[in-house]
């Protein structure tokens, strides 16, 4: 049996040590991506924020402040009937039972000249800027994911291409060196210098590939995350007009964070302002209080600190007369203000100049995308004549070279495209705000 045992766990170690590691497709990388802790940050400051709406609420509500106490009591004896001497006369060390004593304040605010109101408002605002920015936070993870993918997708593309030119100019050289003096040495450097460009390629396309994946694993957070083994190719997706881009970039999550920042600043100031002026409230209150070893004298009239019973409300009002250092706070709170509205307008500008931006690429890269592949098709037929004049041994080294430029350039031009346009598709949606905390894209 136990042999049994040693064989069964050994296949699970082995399975486990062989088990492929987990692949994603850019979906899966942008919603990785954006569970990621940067956008759990933007989050917590956004619930934060709900929070403090409910502070800021709640101050509407009244405020109670119970105290009570308990300890030995002491132990005082009236001798005449209307109590008006007593044993001990002063304090002594004589106790009996116990003595406690409870009280409740109760203060209802009725009018604060707005205070509670700007209050109320200025922590909205504040918990919609900080939404606004975990929905801006999850369209920047979501354009480096892309970068990422599509990067990796782009240099394990080159890396392909570079393999296979290798190889064929590997095997170019050989026949060339079978023709002996048919070949010049010019002809045989010249090809020699063509493989060792392409080898040097290839070991920047491996670097390339090694950081993004590194990138992309860092986003998703896992150390053995891979991508998909699907072709390089560029998304499907009809580019809108820019004026579409634009509008829709006004709404922003960047450009509403910044607005709501100002309308709180606004509120802020308000409610400083408003500190000039009084609250008015109803205040109440009750106490209890009951001692075992003192006698309760017989008047009402008579000060007992040791029993008392009794409760009353009325109205209250409190105010603070500080005019100058309110004054001082008023004027801090509207240069805050306008700068807040400042950084508003240079949030609508960024956004607009960045959606302007990213409709701009995308564009050219489509454009660069169809030259490209027409590029790429001409090269790959013209090298496919030379490697077959090649077989026959008719090719010269100079055309060789020159077709196999021609092909690397062309076709590194047209992968270069699709991942700048799969990118930018990406980076439009980030501009437009496509993209929100807690889900991929927005419903």
């Amino acid at each position: 049996m136990r042999w049994y045992l040693i064989v069964v766990a050994s296949l699970v170690l082995v399975r486990t040590a062989t088990a492929a590691p987990p692949t994603f497709t850019l979906d899966q990388v942008i919603a990785k991506a954006i569970a990621s802790p940067r956008v759990e940050m933007a989050t917590g400051d956004r619930d934060a924020a709900a929070a403090r709406v409910d502070e800021a609420d709640a101050a509407r509500l009244p405020r109670i402040k119970a105290t009570a106490f308990g300890t030995i009591s002491p132990d005082i004896q009236c001798i005449d009937a209307n109590c008006e001497q007593t044993t001990p006369r002063n304090f002594a060390f004589r106790f009996s039972g116990l003595y406690g004593t409870a009280e409740l304040d109760v203060t209802q605010p009725l009018y604060t000249f707005g205070k509670i109101g700007h209050a109320r408002s200025a922590a909205r605002a504040g918990r919609d800027a900080q939404s606004a920015l975990a929905d801006e936070a999850a369209g920047d993870v979501a354009a480096d994911a892309a970068r990422a993918y599509w990067g990796l997708k782009l240099a394990r593309e080159l890396g392909y291409m570079l393999d296979d030119g290798i190889e064929q100019i590997e095997s170019a050289k050989a026949h060339f060196d079978e023709r002996g003096h048919e070949i010049s040495i010019q002809d045989k450097q010249r090809v020699a210098v063509l493989l060792a460009e392409a080898k040097v390629q290839r070991a920047e396309a491996a670097d390339g590939e090694a950081q993004a994946l590194a990138g992309l694993r860092a986003l998703v957070g896992m150390a053995d995350a891979d991508i998909d083994d699907g072709e390089l190719a560029a998304v499907a997706h009809e580019l809108p007009a820019a004026e579409a881009v634009v509008a829709a970039a006004a709404h922003r999550p960047r450009t509403t964070a910044a607005q709501s920042g100002a309308r709180a600043a606004d509120e802020l100031a308000a409610f400083e302002q408003a500190q000039l002026l009084p609250d008015v409230a109803i205040v109440a209150s009750g106490v209890i209080s009951h001692a075992q070893g003192v006698q309760d004298p017989p008047s009402a009239y008579a000060y007992d600190p040791y029993r008392k019973t009794g409760a009353g409300a009325g109205l209250g009002l409190s105010w603070t007369l500080e005019p100058w250092n309110v004054a001082a706070r008023v004027d801090r709170a509207r240069a805050e203000a306008k700068k807040q509205h400042a950084q508003a307008q240079l949030a609508e500008l960024g956004a607009r100049y960045d959606a302007e931006s990213a409709h701009s690429e995308a564009r050219s890269a489509h454009q660069k995308l169809d030259a490209a592949a027409e590029g790429e098709k001409a090269a790959r037929a013209w090298l496919a004549a030379v490697l077959q004049n090649e077989a026959i041994g008719t090719a010269e080294a100079r055309d060789l070279v020159d077709a196999y430029i021609a092909w690397f350039q062309m076709r590194a031009r047209w992968a270069t495209a699709v991942t700048t346009w799969n990118v930018a598709v990406v980076r439009l949606g980030r501009a437009t705000g496509e993209y929100r905390a807690g889900a991929s894209r927005q419903n």
